[in-house]
């Protein structure tokens, strides 16, 4: 093992072996770094639903809100992993330890830019949903104590890009460790007012968010010493570079819109679940609900995670036969996975829903948002898990568009009509999405299969 000084050489994941194999042997700690941040959110929701059915709405809206960030912060996270994992392949170190120090400088630069837009824009998108004047209060306050932890995460994202390039899914699954027990001591803390802290409600919850992200940066910084990218050889590359600015954001931009444009249907589709007769339950619904179906979302995101870095890796090192084959070996992975969870959603939706709030209306809505959802599953296993793969290969502008499609050309004005003109409320909107959900997998099968993102070049 080398020592703490003396960091490892850059290594390809990729061999002449199983592919499965390969797939595996990159996705389990990314399934389990995934499952830590569903726990995560599901004891964050957990505690919030102590607060009440105000507190869920509240910070099931501020959720999305922070996401619109996180989104932006993808046009840095996908560029560097397709190209580090790009330059790993090929064993171009310098390449790679260039592209993290340039990605962590602008993710920097983004996550203040991000921070002003997102403040002067907070106030007026509350006003504009139709909710109860409480709800947009605590909604406030916990969007306003979250921010300070906007610009650590942007860094910790990209730097957890650059481990996923060379392969590494250990050293993130160790950070979310540390980083899941901050957050979680610091709602029990400040968020409940535990252990002579006061209570500070959502707030605290936005707070012990804010603290985690710093701790998750630090636990970063201290992972890379061991790898290819240790700081004392990329830290003279931190001066941004035009040439590899352009670099990461002509891959990651795309990526970043298709993120925007999720995330900004999203908050339309809630605008659409608050104007049907359930109202604040089902906006309460949907937190609830993702949060639940995001145990299904483990495997699709560590699954997404190993065909990226091996299906980049292949291509650097001219492969392109076995980056196919990475990429749908890891969708079908992910899609046996997926299927048996919604499974599992359908048959146990109530007891899912009741673990978070004692409130029959929104029990009701999300457990029928979760037997809905339940269909859908198998197809978001590969539309999710292709999606990574078309992003490690750099290829993201033509996946964009299938985004448009499905999510506001499909899901937002058929949620409206069957939401509101048809009059199924909630249950229409339920219908939509998994409707969506589905198009969408079945687009990206095809781009996968038809597609030209082998010859993209980064």
């Amino acid at each position: 093992m080398p020592s703490p000084t003396t960091p490892a050489k850059l290594t390809s994941a990729i061999s002449q072996g199983s592919v499965h194999g390969d797939v595996w042997r990159l996705a389990w700690a990314s399934v389990l770094t995934s499952s830590l941040m569903t726990l995560n959110t599901l004891m964050d929701r957990f505690f919030v639903g102590r607060l009440g059915s105000d507190a869920l709405a509240a910070v099931a809206i501020g959720g999305q809100v922070l996401f619109v960030l996180v989104s932006a912060a993808f046009a840095i996270t996908v560029g560097t992993t397709a190209l580090v994992s790009r330059f790993t392949g090929a064993g171009d170190e310098t390449s790679a330890c260039r592209a993290t120090a340039q990605a962590v400088s602008l993710s920097a630069l983004l996550g203040v830019l991000g921070i002003g837009v997102c403040a002067l824009t907070l106030g007026p998108y509350l006003n504009s949903i139709d909710l109860h004047p409480d709800v947009r209060v605590e909604c406030t306050r916990f969007v306003s104590a979250a921010f300070w932890g906007v610009i650590p995460s942007f860094a910790v994202m990209t730097i957890g890009a650059a481990y996923r390039g060379i392969g590494d899914t250990r050293t993130p699954l160790l950070i979310t460790v540390v980083a899941n027990l901050v957050h979680l001591a610091g709602d029990w803390t400040l968020m409940l007012g535990h252990w002579g802290f006061p209570k500070l409600g959502v707030a605290g919850g936005g707070l012990a968010m804010s603290i985690s992200q710093f701790v998750a940066l630090g636990a970063s910084l201290y992972g890379l010493r061991r790898t290819p990218l240790a700081p004392s050889m990329c830290l003279r590359s931190l001066m941004p570079s035009i040439e590899w600015a352009a670099r990461v954001l002509r891959i990651g931009v795309p990526a970043a819109v298709t993120a925007l444009l999720r995330s900004s249907s999203s908050m339309a589709f809630t605008a659409v679940l608050a104007s049907t007769p359930q109202g604040t339950a089902a906006v309460a619904a949907l937190g609830i609900g993702l949060a639940a179906e995001s145990i299904a979302f483990m495997p699709g995101l560590g699954f997404g995670v190993a065909g990226a870095a091996l299906v980049g890796q292949a291509l650097g090192a001219g492969m392109p036969a076995r980056a196919r084959q990475y990429g749908w070996a890891a969708a079908l992975q992910a899609c046996v996975v997926m299927s048996a969870m919604g499974a599992l959603f359908y048959f146990a939706a109530t007891p899912f829903a009741a673990v978070f709030t004692k409130d029959v209306a929104v029990r009701g809505c999300a457990a029928e948002y979760l037997r809905i959802m339940a269909f859908s599953e198998p197809l978001l296993a590969y539309s999710m898990v292709l999606t990574g793969s078309l992003q490690g290969a750099g290829y993201t502008v033509v996946p964009t568009m299938v985004t448009v499609l499905t999510f506001w050309v499909v899901r937002v004005p058929v949620a409206y009509v069957l939401a509101g003109h048809v009059g199924l409320g909630s249950t229409g909107a339920w219908l939509a999405m998994s409707g969506s959900t589905m198009v969408s997998g079945a687009c990206m099968m095809a781009l996968f299969r038809y597609g030209k993102w082998q010859s993209t070049r980064v």
